[in-house]
């Protein structure tokens, strides 16, 4: 059964995690990965009701995947909080699908069938084609944790970031079972914050 990240409070420095508001491709069903497709204007409502929501906590910073869609969603929250234009890491990116990206899952299916089964079951093993797998993500999605948690430690920062690499940070940092990657949803400008003893 699928289930959703769930938005917490932040009363003291915090690290969180921001998947970025919907795209076109987001609304069809379309793997993005590392395409760069901008926000619609779905996604550009979402952002600012996330945005509004974070009204009055101390965000000190907000880092941002180089990625547009993810750019676009850290402008908006940054202008909302009266913050400097976001910081960009590039270790925030997607993992790439390669010849996936741009495709819905009907048409994967009709070309990778055994692929798009490998992935849904375990994902640890697939390398997708002319792209990554999440063994090759896994190093960026360290180092970028590593890297904020020390900032986290004085003042809350967000990181704009994709699906996939905030199931992979859940992972990391021991909030997610590995055999439930598959399984939770991580919905569009879905905001998560990191509880404080296991602030990365």
């Amino acid at each position: 059964m699928s289930r959703s990240i769930t938005e917490m409070p932040a009363p003291a420095p915090r690290l969180a995690l921001v998947r970025h508001g919907a795209t076109a491709w987001t609304l069809a069903g379309r793997y993005q990965g590392r395409a760069d497709p901008p926000l619609c204007p779905q996604g550009i409502a979402e952002a600012a009701t996330l945005a509004a929501t974070l009204h009055g906590q101390a965000i000190g910073q907000i880092v941002t995947s180089p990625l547009q869609r993810a750019r676009q969603t850290a402008a908006i929250l940054a202008s909302a909080a009266n913050l400097a234009s976001p910081e960009t890491d590039d270790n925030l990116s997607e993992i790439s699908y390669g010849a996936w990206e741009g495709l819905t899952q009907p048409e994967i299916k009709s070309s990778w069938p055994g692929l798009l089964r490998e992935w849904k079951h375990t994902p640890e093993s697939a390398r997708f084609p002319g792209g990554g797998s999440l063994a090759d993500m896994r190093p960026r999605v360290r180092a970028a944790l590593s890297t904020w948690r020390r900032a986290a430690h004085a003042q809350s920062v967000l990181l704009v970031t994709h699906a996939i690499w905030i199931k992979l940070a859940l992972v990391e940092t021991g909030l997610l079972a590995p055999a439930d990657f598959r399984h939770i949803r991580v919905p569009t400008s879905t905001l998560f914050w990191l509880p404080p003893e296991k602030n990365l």
